[in-house]
């Protein structure tokens, strides 16, 4: 190849669609040039061409639109990945002998012995478009329907959080490796075990029996003796996971909640041997809490995690990046973690406001470290209680150091008060959510809660009148980021009729596009992405329709055929020729 035509070969012209740049106050484009990697100008097709000292590769758009690639600020890319890497995949099965054919296939793969393990049927993780409530028999299979898979591998089909009460079964071999037994009572805890009339163990068990944040010590037990995390399928997994993520149009990550050093390390490895398919922000967790397994870390290896993590920012790699550290106030309000001002209904019709996930005492620790490291702190905190003991500790914290310049987040932010988003924002503080809350959540809020209460139910327009930066994430899902851009505008509850979408909730499409865009790359602090300015990153996608004039209802359908990073495609649909 000549070095002209390997020069033209690295500026591509795409025109004949709407270029959507997410410059503010820029209007639409008719194209857009790309040259090494990066921006080069947008403008009409004719401008563009004249511009150009040789012919480039041209794309014609079609009447497709080009976005900037989004940025989800809250994926746990890397645990959804690795926790679904060994299952069988039962979530589109539609009846028994649908279960029954996928576990036995499995069986024929693995050494008698192994577990085989399933994901639940439905739509994870909130199942309120469809669960095993929609299979044929209208429940799971037990141990002897499960048995005709396989009598030599002990099954499980599993449960997820966040719904709790949940749902799990087991065949006779899983059963029988667990020592549950006729003997075993019919309660522990809150975990229910049904039994024939003969006072057999059927292989379903009801309850607090999540995957993670079960808070239930018989539920978390069971998941001790299960091989459902493995280390080994990480870094694969993650692989596979991103570029699920590059097929939704994602081109960068913040992973910053449950983050450990084997974890980060997957990342650090992607990097080192150039697998990373897109960009990727960490920050790490200080303390320990979700798993089934977790216990609060000792004193000094708390203090150990956050200095740590002080010593680790990295702000200048084009691809992987380490900011911040992160702790966990509260948790949903499914098993009952939530901290809320009033009494809500928990999981089991009892009256709960909530727990702590990590101690008061440590929550203003980690803060005082950071502000004295410089370093910036991730609080995760859900409930109005939460936020209002999140910001006690805040403004204590403030008047003895400078945090305002720290650039601070607060995360998940469920339920924010007027006041509350008042003081936050007078912190300097900023926010990342997840329009999903209101999707999975909405119904479960309405049911267990005082109504008054969804009037503060992820106030996104509060935030931003209050001058604060909001990016979103999509956490338990739905995965796909224009179904979350499509909830933050209607506020639609799953599964009902009902939203909560009011004066506190209600913002423009462009407000809900920048929120994936260029207001999670501020967020992130990753200057060169976000938007489609001459001189930032080329990472672009082409979608089939425009977010921003489409019907609201037809954001959620949006389809993504083509991903660029840095100009290099990590995603084609076959639908357009690049």
């Amino acid at each position: 190849m000549s070095a002209e035509n390997a020069a033209s070969d690295k500026t591509v012209l795409l025109h004949g669609g709407t270029v959507r740049t997410m410059v503010p106050d820029a209007g639409p484009a008719a194209a857009i040039l790309l040259r090494d990697g990066r921006v080069a100008a947008t403008g009409t097709a004719e401008s563009l061409r004249r511009s150009l000292d040789a012919p480039c590769r041209e794309v014609a758009l079609e009447g497709r639109t080009v976005l900037p690639g989004l940025i989800d600020s809250h994926p746990h890319l890397l645990h959804y990945g690795t926790l679904q890497a060994p299952l069988v995949d039962l979530a589109d099965a539609t009846c028994h002998a649908e279960i029954v054919e996928r576990i036995a296939a499995r069986a024929a793969e693995v050494p008698a012995g192994d577990w085989i393990m399933c994901s639940p049927v439905g739509e994870g993780h909130y199942f309120v478009a469809r669960s095993w409530r929609d299979l044929a028999e209208g429940r799971l299979p037990d141990r002897a329907v499960l048995d005709r898979a396989t009598a030599a591998h002990p099954v499980m089909i599993q449960a997820w959080a966040p719904v709790t009460p949940n749902v799990i079964a087991f065949n006779s071999a899983a059963l029988a490796r667990l020592e549950i037994g006729p003997e075993t009572a019919d309660r522990i805890g809150d975990v229910w075990i049904e039994k024939d009339r003969d006072g057999r163990p059927t292989g379903l068990l009801t309850g607090s029996l999540t995957n993670y944040f079960c808070n239930d010590a018989f539920g978390q037990e069971i998941w001790r003796r299960i091989p459902f995390l493995q280390a080994e399928l990480m870094l694969p997994a993650t692989e596979r996971a991103m570029h699920d993520y590059n097929a939704q149009g994602v081109t960068a990550v913040y992973e910053n909640h449950m983050m450990d050093p084997p974890l980060l390390d997957v990342y650090r490895r992607l990097r080192r041997e150039d697998r990373l398919t897109l960009r990727v922000m960490l920050a790490q967790e200080a303390e320990s809490y979700g798993m089934p397994w977790s216990r609060p870390r000792a004193p000094a290896e708390f203090v150990h995690r956050i200095e740590e993590s002080a010593g680790q920012v990295q702000l200048t790699d084009p691809l992987l990046r380490f900011d911040g550290v992160t702790f966990t106030r509260d948790g949903s309000c499914w098993p009952g973690g939530m901290q809320m001002k009033e009494p809500y209904l928990g999981p089991y019709g009892e009256m709960t406001s909530g727990r702590a996930y990590i101690a008061p005492e440590r929550a203003e620790q980690a803060m005082r470290l950071c502000a004295g490291l410089g370093m910036r702190l991730n609080t995760i905190a859900l409930g109005t209680a939460a936020q209002e003991q999140n910001l006690a500790q805040l403004e204590a914290v403030a008047a003895d150091a400078d945090i305002g310049s720290l650039d601070w987040l607060l995360v998940h932010a469920m339920f924010v008060e007027p006041e509350q988003a008042r003081r936050y924002a007078r912190l300097g503080m900023n926010v990342t959510t997840c329009p999903s809350f209101v999707y999975g959540k909405g119904e479960l809020f309405r049911r267990r809660m005082k109504e008054n209460v969804l009037a503060d139910l992820l106030p996104l327009r509060r935030f931003l009148d209050n001058g604060m930066t909001v990016a979103c994430g999509s956490d338990w899902g739905p995965k796909n980021a224009f179904r979350q851009i499509e909830i933050s505008l209607t506020h639609a509850f799953g599964g009902s009729d009902r939203n909560n979408l009011g004066p506190a909730q209600r913002i423009t499409r462009e407000e809900a596009l920048a929120m994936w865009t260029r207001d999670a790359a501020r967020l992130l602090r990753w200057q060169g992405i976000g938007a489609l300015a001459p001189g930032d990153h080329a990472d672009l996608i082409v979608v089939d329709r425009d977010p921003l004039t489409c019907p609201v209802e037809q954001i959620g359908g949006t389809r993504v055929d083509l991903t660029l990073l840095g100009g290099e495609p990590v995603y084609r649909s076959g639908g357009l020729p690049f």
